[in-house]
Protein backbone atom coordinates (compact mmCIF):
# COMPACT_ATOMS: atom_id res chain seq x y z
CA UNK A 1 0.00 0.00 0.00
CA UNK A 2 1.63 3.79 -1.37
CA UNK A 3 0.14 6.46 0.85
CA UNK A 4 -0.41 9.81 -1.21
CA UNK A 5 2.01 11.49 0.49
CA UNK A 6 5.59 10.80 -0.69
CA UNK A 7 8.75 11.61 0.96
CA UNK A 8 11.15 14.22 0.47
CA UNK A 9 14.44 13.70 -0.99
CA UNK A 10 15.34 17.40 -0.20
CA UNK A 11 14.82 16.87 3.67
CA UNK A 12 17.32 18.08 5.63
CA UNK A 13 19.97 16.07 6.87
CA UNK A 14 20.16 15.92 10.94
CA UNK A 15 22.61 18.40 12.36
CA UNK A 16 23.97 15.42 14.96
CA UNK A 17 24.56 12.80 12.28
CA UNK A 18 23.40 10.89 9.15
CA UNK A 19 21.31 7.85 10.20
CA UNK A 20 22.33 4.43 9.33
CA UNK A 21 20.86 1.86 7.07
CA UNK A 22 19.73 -0.96 8.77
CA UNK A 23 21.82 -2.97 10.11
CA UNK A 24 22.23 -7.12 9.49
CA UNK A 25 22.83 -9.26 12.35
CA UNK A 26 21.11 -9.13 15.34
CA UNK A 27 17.95 -10.31 17.47
CA UNK A 28 14.47 -8.07 17.28
CA UNK A 29 12.08 -8.63 19.96
CA UNK A 30 7.94 -6.86 20.51
CA UNK A 31 6.78 -6.59 23.29
CA UNK A 32 2.46 -6.50 23.76
CA UNK A 33 1.08 -6.02 26.73
CA UNK A 34 -2.78 -6.18 28.29
CA UNK A 35 -3.62 -5.10 31.45
CA UNK A 36 -7.26 -5.99 33.78
CA UNK A 37 -7.97 -5.49 37.27
CA UNK A 38 -8.40 -8.86 39.55
CA UNK A 39 -9.43 -10.05 42.82
CA UNK A 40 -7.88 -12.98 44.47
CA UNK A 41 -6.30 -15.04 47.64
CA UNK A 42 -2.81 -16.66 47.55
CA UNK A 43 -1.55 -18.20 50.14
CA UNK A 44 -4.37 -16.79 52.51
CA UNK A 45 -3.77 -13.64 51.94
CA UNK A 46 -6.09 -11.49 49.78
CA UNK A 47 -3.81 -10.39 46.25
CA UNK A 48 -5.81 -8.14 44.22
CA UNK A 49 -3.94 -5.61 42.45
CA UNK A 50 -3.45 -4.35 39.01
CA UNK A 51 -2.34 -6.99 36.15
CA UNK A 52 0.05 -6.22 33.51
CA UNK A 53 0.60 -9.55 30.82
CA UNK A 54 2.80 -9.39 28.49
CA UNK A 55 3.49 -11.51 24.96
CA UNK A 56 7.38 -10.98 24.16
CA UNK A 57 8.32 -12.18 20.96
CA UNK A 58 11.63 -12.80 18.61
CA UNK A 59 13.26 -13.16 15.36
CA UNK A 60 16.11 -12.59 13.24
CA UNK A 61 14.61 -11.57 10.30
CA UNK A 62 11.31 -9.06 9.49
CA UNK A 63 8.28 -9.43 7.40
CA UNK A 64 8.50 -7.45 4.19
CA UNK A 65 6.63 -4.19 5.99
CA UNK A 66 9.44 -4.12 8.83
CA UNK A 67 7.44 -6.33 11.74
CA UNK A 68 8.46 -9.27 13.87
CA UNK A 69 4.75 -9.59 13.34
CA UNK A 70 1.87 -7.51 12.70
CA UNK A 71 0.78 -5.90 16.24
CA UNK A 72 -2.88 -6.53 15.30
CA UNK A 73 -2.04 -10.00 15.19
CA UNK A 74 -1.67 -10.06 18.94
CA UNK A 75 -4.79 -7.63 19.76
CA UNK A 76 -6.43 -10.91 20.78
CA UNK A 77 -4.50 -10.60 23.98
CA UNK A 78 -6.50 -7.57 25.32
CA UNK A 79 -9.86 -9.35 23.80
CA UNK A 80 -9.32 -12.62 26.16
CA UNK A 81 -7.82 -10.62 28.75
CA UNK A 82 -10.83 -8.42 29.41
CA UNK A 83 -13.28 -11.86 28.90
CA UNK A 84 -11.99 -14.03 31.01
CA UNK A 85 -9.56 -12.02 33.13
CA UNK A 86 -11.02 -8.46 34.02
CA UNK A 87 -12.74 -7.98 36.96
CA UNK A 88 -13.12 -11.51 38.09
CA UNK A 89 -11.84 -13.53 41.46
CA UNK A 90 -9.29 -15.28 39.83
CA UNK A 91 -10.03 -18.21 42.38
CA UNK A 92 -13.02 -19.00 40.52
CA UNK A 93 -11.61 -18.74 36.88
CA UNK A 94 -8.11 -20.42 37.17
CA UNK A 95 -6.57 -23.72 39.00
CA UNK A 96 -4.05 -21.33 39.62
CA UNK A 97 -4.57 -17.65 40.35
CA UNK A 98 -0.78 -16.87 40.63
CA UNK A 99 1.14 -15.23 38.76
CA UNK A 100 2.72 -18.31 37.32
CA UNK A 101 -0.65 -19.69 37.09
CA UNK A 102 -1.94 -16.20 34.83
CA UNK A 103 1.72 -16.97 32.61
CA UNK A 104 0.70 -20.78 31.71
CA UNK A 105 -3.13 -19.94 31.29
CA UNK A 106 -1.93 -17.18 28.76
CA UNK A 107 0.41 -19.57 27.16
CA UNK A 108 -2.10 -21.92 26.65
CA UNK A 109 -4.16 -19.46 24.80
CA UNK A 110 -1.22 -18.13 22.73
CA UNK A 111 -0.40 -21.79 21.68
CA UNK A 112 -4.34 -22.01 20.28
CA UNK A 113 -5.18 -18.85 19.28
CA UNK A 114 -2.48 -17.03 18.07
CA UNK A 115 -2.10 -17.28 13.95
CA UNK A 116 0.23 -20.32 13.04
CA UNK A 117 3.07 -17.86 11.54
CA UNK A 118 3.32 -15.66 14.74
CA UNK A 119 2.76 -18.75 17.51
CA UNK A 120 6.45 -20.34 16.86
CA UNK A 121 7.74 -16.61 17.47
CA UNK A 122 6.72 -16.64 21.05
CA UNK A 123 9.32 -16.40 23.38
CA UNK A 124 8.01 -15.22 27.14
CA UNK A 125 5.51 -15.15 29.03
CA UNK A 126 5.29 -12.25 31.65
CA UNK A 127 3.45 -10.78 34.13
CA UNK A 128 3.83 -7.25 36.47
CA UNK A 129 1.28 -6.25 39.17
CA UNK A 130 1.00 -3.16 40.33
CA UNK A 131 1.21 0.81 38.53
CA UNK A 132 3.96 0.59 36.04
CA UNK A 133 5.79 3.48 36.79
CA UNK A 134 6.94 6.25 34.06
CA UNK A 135 10.80 5.99 33.62
CA UNK A 136 12.89 8.37 34.76
CA UNK A 137 13.59 11.34 32.65
CA UNK A 138 17.39 10.47 31.86
CA UNK A 139 16.28 6.76 31.08
CA UNK A 140 14.11 8.27 28.35
CA UNK A 141 13.60 10.15 25.38
CA UNK A 142 10.00 11.54 24.11
CA UNK A 143 9.29 12.63 20.58
CA UNK A 144 6.45 13.02 18.66
CA UNK A 145 5.54 12.02 15.26
CA UNK A 146 3.86 10.93 12.43
CA UNK A 147 4.21 8.06 9.70
CA UNK A 148 2.43 5.47 7.45
CA UNK A 149 3.46 2.08 6.53
CA UNK A 150 3.62 0.45 3.42
CA UNK A 151 3.53 -2.95 2.20
CA UNK A 152 0.05 -3.63 4.04
CA UNK A 153 -2.99 -5.12 3.25
CA UNK A 154 -5.43 -2.88 1.78
CA UNK A 155 -7.42 -1.07 3.95
CA UNK A 156 -5.12 -1.51 7.58
CA UNK A 157 -5.09 1.45 9.65
CA UNK A 158 -1.04 1.96 9.83
CA UNK A 159 -1.45 2.55 6.04
CA UNK A 160 -3.09 5.96 6.52
CA UNK A 161 -0.97 9.27 7.73
CA UNK A 162 -1.43 8.68 11.91
CA UNK A 163 0.95 9.98 14.70
CA UNK A 164 2.85 8.93 17.31
CA UNK A 165 3.57 9.47 21.34
CA UNK A 166 6.99 7.42 20.89
CA UNK A 167 9.10 6.74 23.91
CA UNK A 168 12.74 5.37 23.61
CA UNK A 169 14.69 3.75 25.66
CA UNK A 170 18.03 1.28 26.62
CA UNK A 171 16.77 -1.58 28.72
CA UNK A 172 19.86 -2.88 30.42
CA UNK A 173 21.10 -6.13 28.89
CA UNK A 174 21.55 -7.70 32.41
CA UNK A 175 18.37 -7.22 33.70
CA UNK A 176 15.55 -6.09 31.56
CA UNK A 177 13.23 -4.57 33.61
CA UNK A 178 15.85 -1.79 34.05
CA UNK A 179 16.88 1.50 32.30
CA UNK A 180 20.44 2.62 31.24
CA UNK A 181 20.69 6.42 31.54
CA UNK A 182 20.79 7.63 27.46
CA UNK A 183 23.51 9.45 26.47
CA UNK A 184 22.53 12.97 26.11
CA UNK A 185 24.02 12.64 21.92
CA UNK A 186 21.62 9.94 21.49
CA UNK A 187 18.73 11.77 23.15
CA UNK A 188 19.82 15.22 20.94
CA UNK A 189 20.33 12.38 17.82
CA UNK A 190 15.97 11.59 18.33
CA UNK A 191 14.63 15.35 19.09
CA UNK A 192 16.51 16.64 15.59
CA UNK A 193 15.71 13.84 13.22
CA UNK A 194 12.29 12.63 14.35
CA UNK A 195 10.35 15.47 16.65
CA UNK A 196 7.52 16.72 15.21
CA UNK A 197 8.82 14.90 12.17
CA UNK A 198 6.99 12.75 9.06
CA UNK A 199 9.16 10.12 9.85
CA UNK A 200 8.81 8.59 5.85
CA UNK A 201 10.92 12.06 4.73
CA UNK A 202 13.56 11.67 7.26
CA UNK A 203 14.14 7.75 6.74
CA UNK A 204 15.10 5.85 3.98
CA UNK A 205 13.01 2.52 5.16
CA UNK A 206 9.60 2.34 5.91
CA UNK A 207 9.15 3.98 9.68
CA UNK A 208 8.13 0.51 11.78
CA UNK A 209 9.25 0.77 15.41
CA UNK A 210 11.27 -2.43 14.58
CA UNK A 211 13.13 -0.59 12.20
CA UNK A 212 13.36 2.32 13.56
CA UNK A 213 15.03 0.25 16.89
CA UNK A 214 17.53 -1.43 14.83
CA UNK A 215 18.84 1.80 12.93
CA UNK A 216 19.02 4.04 16.66
CA UNK A 217 21.07 0.40 18.00
CA UNK A 218 23.39 0.77 14.80
CA UNK A 219 23.89 4.68 15.50
CA UNK A 220 24.73 4.11 18.45
CA UNK A 221 27.42 1.55 17.81
CA UNK A 222 28.58 4.03 14.69
CA UNK A 223 29.17 6.54 17.72
CA UNK A 224 31.30 4.01 19.77
CA UNK A 225 28.41 4.80 22.34
CA UNK A 226 28.31 1.41 24.59
CA UNK A 227 26.79 0.30 27.51
CA UNK A 228 29.34 -0.53 30.22
CA UNK A 229 31.99 -3.28 29.84
CA UNK A 230 31.83 -1.72 25.90
CA UNK A 231 28.87 -3.63 25.00
CA UNK A 232 26.60 -2.25 22.60
CA UNK A 233 23.05 -0.67 23.79
CA UNK A 234 19.77 -2.30 23.07
CA UNK A 235 17.62 0.34 21.86
CA UNK A 236 13.68 -0.16 22.85
CA UNK A 237 11.30 2.05 20.63
CA UNK A 238 7.62 2.02 21.82
CA UNK A 239 4.59 3.53 20.07
CA UNK A 240 2.16 2.97 22.27
CA UNK A 241 1.60 2.41 25.98
CA UNK A 242 0.94 -1.52 25.86
CA UNK A 243 3.53 -2.01 22.59
CA UNK A 244 7.78 -1.80 21.98
CA UNK A 245 9.74 -3.32 20.07
CA UNK A 246 13.89 -2.92 20.78
CA UNK A 247 17.10 -4.60 18.59
CA UNK A 248 19.77 -6.38 19.94
CA UNK A 249 23.32 -6.42 17.97
CA UNK A 250 24.64 -9.66 17.13
CA UNK A 251 27.76 -10.30 19.13
CA UNK A 252 31.17 -9.85 17.50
Amino acid sequence: MNSPFEADPAASPSPHGRLPGLPAGGVYTIGKRATCDIARTVDGADGSDLVTVELVLTATELTKPGFVCDFGDLSGLQQHVDAVLDHRDLNKVLTDPTDAGIVAHIRAWSQENLPDDVRHLLGDVRVFTGRRPAPADDTAVHFRARHWLCDLPDGHKCGRQHGHAYLVTLPDPDRPDDLLPVPEKLRQFVLSRFHRQVLNTVVGFNPTSEHLAAVLTAWLAEQKLTAQGGRPFTVRVSETASTWSQFTLEAA
